[in-house]
């Protein structure tokens, strides 16, 4: 028998991470991608004639790469990356503080990572830490409540329940104080590009306990950034790997229509006239990519493929959301905080990363990029398209790139300051770089080439699963249904595995397994999950554990197993 031919359209991490898999197996891959570089999203953007004197064009990108301490699956690939004396994964640099920064111009709130020792613990980091951003007790001690009882939820309710409804919801939205409202819109969408009025209560619950957990981390795994631009730092050692391992890119190519024959995949035909032939296939795209190629002899197949043709064009809308990048090239270092800055109340919902000071180890950015001029880079990543921004009043997508500019610049200036006042200066500013998957309208505006994935109420269960009914498909792409469930590159990861693992089994391959691993959860909850479980069972009223028990230190007694207080 020979080997297995696997043809991959899409060469974004998706796809990349297939073709590890595969390759390492021994399989022979193509990888087809219609961009001229490979990395999806994740690839950087240099601006073209911006380098002088042997140094480097200007590195842009979709948005800064974070990858907190949840990211096993992606972490795991890098480092079967190698790039000279290590792996890819020795280019990560713990960010051991996060900040944050209100609109009114206030110095910036710092917090260092600390591991609590308990639940109690666990409890007074929301009251101390909400202390310190001016909230009131009351809607602190709410929000950890609920808080709490999602995670003492079992994966059960989380499905059947949560899945149903709106993160807004599930937190009791409308019962805090409008202050405290505005953060609990901005702060999910600055991580996940969701309004949680209209994500899924499960979906946003799920990687906002991780984040959660991952910030209550030691500071050295909890989050961690890239030392250099990331193609440099990621995707170009990662093609280099996958060539010497035999793997073949087609740049350039995009896939125009899928041609079926005997109820399988006879060909892919690309723009360029060829067809890519193989015995199995991957289309690891993006959603917006993928709903194009289901033709109908493919969607009669597979019921997921053909709910994802008829899905109406209102609902398909829903699923996707827009989140880019703007990176501003200083003319001085201005580090701020030593990780991630959000803007809670910023109308875009913004959120940034001072890059230098993680980039130092090659050497100072003058030497390296630009004309020598440039010396800070603050990334800044935008998440909400759709709210009229302060300064030039208007939505993001309505906006000229240099509206967009201003308007995030000045957002930056009025909320980033010390005790000694303003930490930017419009001298500070050289010049700026928007994604470049925003694209202009001729008309005005903007449009997303690349809109992110979100996950409304009930979308679970319309999205696939990695291995399709067709008998060489596979899907591969942060759409997918997997452990992660967001869209990121982590899910784009775990999504590939899931579907080469698929191939391995419809091949009998002897080859070892893809490793799949859940999300994990502070196990000083298990008990209470397990306790949620059973009562599930037994419960028709569907009532949650909390629902039944007193408040205060009884139930964190229950949920310990901690001997309850005495009873005067």
């Amino acid at each position: 028998m020979g080997t297995t031919a696997v043809a991959i359209v899409g060469g974004g991490v998706a796809g990349l991470s297939a073709a590890h898999e595969l390759a390492e197996r021994g399989f022979s891959v193509d990888v087809v991608e219609a961009r001229g570089a490979p990395g999806g999203k994740a690839r950087s953007q240099y601006m073209a004639g911006t380098g002088s004197g042997g140094r480097r064009d200007l590195p842009g990108e979709h948005g800064f790469r974070f990858f907190p301490a949840f990211y096993r699956h992606v972490i795991d690939t890098m480092a079967r990356i190698p790039d000279g004396r290590g792996s890819v994964a020795d280019h990560l640099r713990a960010a051991p503080e996060a900040g944050v920064a209100m609109a009114d111009g206030g110095p910036v709130a710092r917090f260092l990572r600390c591991r609590p020792a308990s639940l109690r613990e666990w409890m007074d980091s929301f009251t101390f830490g909400f202390g310190r951003l001016g909230f009131a007790a009351g809607d602190a001690l709410r929000f950890a409540w609920r808080v709490l009882r999602y995670y003492s939820s079992c994966a059960r309710r989380r499905l059947e329940q949560y899945e149903s409804m709106s993160w807004w919801d599930f937190l009791g939205g409308d019962r805090y104080s409008p202050t405290f409202q505005r953060h609990l819109l901005a702060v999910p969408r600055t991580m996940v590009a969701m309004d949680p009025r209209h994500g899924s209560a499960r979906t946003v619950g799920d990687v906002s306990m991780q984040l959660l957990a991952d910030h209550a981390g030691d500071g050295a795994r909890a989050d961690r950034l890239l030392c250099g631009p990331t193609s440099e730092k990621w995707i170009d050692p990662w093609r280099r790997h996958l060539e010497a391992l035999g793997v073949r890119f087609h740049m350039g190519c995009a896939a125009r229509a899928i041609h079926v024959r005997g109820g399988a995949i006879e060909s892919i035909e690309l723009d360029d006239g060829r067809s890519a032939r193989a015995d199995q296939f991957v289309l690891a795209l993006p959603l917006e990519a993928l709903r194009p190629l289901v033709g109908e002899e493919l969607a009669a197949l597979d019921p997921d493929l053909a709910r994802l043709r008829a899905l109406p064009r209102s609902r398909f809308a829903r699923l996707t959301s827009w989140m880019s990048g703007i990176q501003f090239y200083l003319r001085r270092d201005v580090p701020v905080v030593r990780g991630h800055l959000l803007f809670p109340d910023a109308p875009w919902a913004l959120t940034c990363v001072s890059q230098a000071q993680f980039w130092r180890g090659d050497g100072p950015l003058e030497t390296r990029y630009g004309d020598g001029s440039v010396r800070g880079l603050i990334s800044v990543d935008i998440s909400d398209f759709d709210t009229p921004g302060t300064f030039v009043r208007r939505r993001a997508r309505d906006c000229s790139p240099a509206e967009i500019a201003s308007e995030v610049w000045q957002q930056l200036r009025a909320a980033l300051r010390s005790r000694r006042g303003a930490l930017l200066t419009d001298d500070d500013l050289v010049t700026w770089h928007l994604d470049d998957d925003l694209e202009a309208r001729p008309g005005g505006g903007m449009r997303s080439l690349t809109p992110l994935l979100v996950h409304p109420p009930g979308s679970w269960h319309e999205r696939p699963e990695a291995v399709t009914r067709v008998p060489n498909l596979t899907l591969a792409g942060d759409h997918v249904r997997t452990h992660t469930n967001i869209a990121s590159m982590e899910g784009a990861n775990e999504s590939a595995r899931r579907a080469v693992n698929g191939i391995l089994d419809r091949c009998d391959s002897a080859a070892p397994r893809c490793a799949v691993w859940p999300l994990v959860e502070p196990a000083l909850f298990d008990r209470a999950k397990q306790m949620d479980e059973r009562l599930l069972a037994v419960e028709r009223a569907g009532r949650h554990l909390l629902d039944l028990l007193p408040t205060g230190d009884r139930v964190l007694a229950a949920l310990t197993g901690a001997p309850a207080p005495a009873t005067r």
